[in-house]
């Protein structure tokens, strides 16, 4: 790979074998009054900004209950978080581009091991020390050292993290590691002051004393009821996406956690609040969608990139669906497009590929989404399980009983069990605390696995999965062993290969083997959904498609 000296990087584009590049690249729907006309454009910044105002946000509440940078992963948090810490770059949500943010520029050694950042001088944290080499050394000190962070940062192979001098730092990976500069635009990477990370990974989650260098600060978090930033007024624009320079339009932003959506949407047609952020398991239904729009308000969409919300198998030895054919037919069972346009809502992106279809060198998987029940009752007859009286199956006295394990309950459940059941499959969902599912996913118990989902425009977004120090078990137990190996290499051979061609084809080959293996199951595109009423203006989707409210504002 040729060194890189640059204040701009093109990171690769969305691939697809269905739709067109264009199409990929700017994934967003839009629901009643705006345009799709920019995909990192959110509200439609008419007339001119003014300053004043406390922005009041309904969100679902943490169950995670963490809003450290490094840690959160929940998407409610991290559009939190992005308020609040920034990173040593942004990445432009139309063309993939990498950008300056807290770093002025960049080289890649020709070997892809080290990156030297040059950072911008006279940055400071919001309680007062400067952002320097030495708080980004210790940034990703605490990054790598964190449980669970290196995998989802692709810090795994981290060798050593200098400081050259105070405004250049040095970040070197014991092999190639194409993917990492893509990985210092994600929230997961914000710098926070040396101060914060001097506290333990449990006392950061609870918000105490986090200090980023971003627009506000964050004043208060209880995962229950709300979160509470304020603006910085000696703020300046640091990154080149940035639409304005100085402090924040807004003087606060205030996230009210609502557990029932009808009570969010109330609330934005009431004017009680000015916008929704939906998590992406619990995406703006076609009724709340409906209700906004009557009353003047907008929905918004952008495709989350990283990974669609899959199913993972239990393919090993003894589990029912160690048989492909069974794995098959449970696939041509589930109808994704009356899944979007039913359990979400109408005008609703059908899932296309088990990658987000922002995710660069994602490709679509047309016979994981293919849906023919006809097709998938003969392969049940074929594997050997027939329906008995009750319209379930049965073989050898045992019935067709499978385990769904997640954490949350997500509105199109029901009708999953319903369209298996069509076919006589008992699907049985279990709904669990995040500790015990995590247990489960250690043991492989469970039938199909739905409790994790990342967001990073990259194929290693399915770090958590499938990389030689994943976090779950789930890849591992959606393969037999001889197919485990090779979808390791392939996606090994990914993410060290530092040739953009050959990289594309590494993970082409990846995807195909979990298609023709059958060993993940899209259900639907995860998404960033976000409502607005009509006076909140200037709100932007990023790269990761968070929704950044530096340039929004309250018209009057």
């Amino acid at each position: 790979m040729p060194t890189h000296s640059s204040s701009s990087f093109r990171s690769r584009r969305p691939l697809s074998v269905t739709l067109s590049a264009a199409g990929l690249a700017a994934v967003l729907v839009l629901s009643g009054c705006g345009s799709a006309n920019a995909a990192s454009r959110s509200s439609a910044a008419g007339g001119t900004p003014v300053s004043g105002g406390t922005l009041k946000v309904a969100e679902i509440p943490d169950i995670y209950s963490c809003i450290d940078p490094s840690q959160a992963s929940w998407s409610g948090s991290r559009n939190i978080v992005r308020q609040f810490v920034e990173s040593l770059t942004d990445q432009d949500p139309e063309t993939n581009e990498i950008k300056p943010w807290l770093a002025s520029d960049w080289t890649i050694s020709p070997d892809g091991k080290t990156y030297t950042f040059n950072l911008k001088h006279g940055i400071t944290f919001s309680n007062g020390e400067a952002f320097n080499a030495d708080a980004v050394v210790k940034n990703i000190q605490s990054a790598a050292a964190t449980p669970g962070v290196p995998a989802s940062t692709a810090l795994t192979t981290l060798d050593q993290v200098r400081a050259v001098d105070d405004d250049t730092v040095e970040i070197s990976f014991k092999e190639p590691n194409p993917s990492f500069l893509s990985a210092t635009s994600i929230t997961k990477l914000g710098m926070l002051a040396p101060e914060s990370l001097k506290q333990t990974p449990e006392q950061r989650c609870t918000g105490s004393k986090l200090y980023g260098t971003a627009a506000f600060t964050l004043e208060s978090y209880d995962p229950k009821t709300k979160a509470v930033l304020r603006k910085r007024a000696d703020y300046k624009a640091n990154s080149a996406l940035a639409k304005h320079d100085g402090p924040a339009y807004l003087d606060a932003i205030e996230y009210q956690y609502i557990p029932e959506e009808s009570v969010r949407t109330g609330s934005l047609v009431s004017g009680q609040v000015d916008a929704i952020v939906a998590p992406s398991d619990q995406q703006i239904t076609d009724n709340a969608a409906t209700q906004i729009k009557a009353a003047g308000g907008t929905v918004e969409s952008r495709a989350l990139p990283g990974q669609a919300f899959n199913l993972y198998p239990n393919v090993r030895e003894g589990r029912i669906l160690s048989d492909v054919r069974v794995r098959q037919a449970v696939s041509l069972a589930i109808d994704r497009a009356t899944y979007a346009s039913t359990a979400i809502r109408k005008d609703y992106t059908v899932v296309k590929g088990f990658y987000g279809a922002t995710t660069s060198d994602a490709i679509a998987t047309p016979e994981l989404t293919k849906y023919d029940p006809q097709a998938a009752g003969k392969l049940l007859d074929e594997a050997g399980w027939t329906l008995g009286p009750d319209g379930y199956r049965y073989k050898d006295g045992r019935k067709l009983t499978l385990h769904w394990l997640d954490k949350t309950k997500k509105t199109g459940v029901e009708l999953v069990i319903d369209e298996l059941k069509q076919i006589g499959v008992d699907l049985q969902f279990d709904q669990t605390t995040a500790a015990v599912a995590k247990s489960r996913d250690q043991s492989g118990d469970y039938d199909l696995n739905s409790i994790a989902s990342y967001t990073r425009n990259d194929p290693s977004a399915l770090n958590l999965y499938y990389s030689d120090q994943a976090s779950y078990k789930t890849g591992e137990f959606s393969l037999d062993e001889a197919n485990w190996t090779k979808a390791q290499d392939l996606y090994r051979a990914g993410g060290q290969e530092s040739d953009e061609a050959k990289r594309a084809e590494d993970y082409k080959q990846f995807q195909q083997l979990l298609a023709d293996q059958y060993a993940v199951f899209p259900l639907y595109e995860r998404s960033q959904d976000y409502a607005h009423s009509a006076k909140l203006q200037g709100a932007r989707f990023i790269g990761e498609s968070w929704v950044d409210f530096y340039d929004a504002w309250l018209a009057k």
